[in-house]
């Protein structure tokens, strides 16, 4: 993929990430813990971190809402020119955990 994947993903992804954050319809409940990426190991890779309060409900009412917010959908579209594979998974934290 190269050396610039990330770079402009990450700029396709800023650029949208606000009507994403402020679409309507998103569950309140809802809120982007943090994005990553990866120097070492698998390369090219991005994760989003959110965190659903109401879990699956509110996950899938906020990706709904997203869907509605026309700056994520034009990013998304230009993203997915640059990605080879998307994976979504569902993680609970422990109870030591600081993000509960």
């Amino acid at each position: 993929l190269g050396y610039d994947t990330v770079p402009q993903f990450l700029s396709l992804f800023s650029d949208g990430l606000p009507s994403k954050l402020n679409a309507e319809g998103t569950d309140p409940t809802t809120s982007l813990i943090t994005v990553l990426y990866t120097e070492v190991g698998i390369l090219n890779e991005v994760i989003e971190i959110w965190k659903h309060g109401r879990g699956t409900a509110a996950m899938e009412q906020s990706r709904v809402a997203a869907r509605g917010a026309n700056e994520w959908r034009k990013a998304v579209g230009e993203i997915a020119g640059l990605a080879t594979e998307f994976t979504t998974s569902i993680q609970k934290p422990l109870a030591f955990s600081p993000i509960t």
